[in-house]
């Protein structure tokens, strides 16, 4: 898979990723389509000093 960046603007649709969630469970951004809010908290590993 290529590595892309693009820069979005305020009102842009995100679009569609996949990360892993704490539990090394891979989750889309579509899997929450129709979701009225939808939060996403990035952290550094171990919670450690940035």
């Amino acid at each position: 898979m290529a590595n892309t960046t693009k820069t979005l603007n305020v009102g842009d649709k995100a679009p569609d990723f996949e990360l892993a969630t704490k539990n090394q469970r891979a989750i889309q951004l579509s899997d929450y389509l129709g979701q009225k809010n939808v939060l996403l908290l990035f952290y550094p590993l171990a919670w450690t000093p940035v």
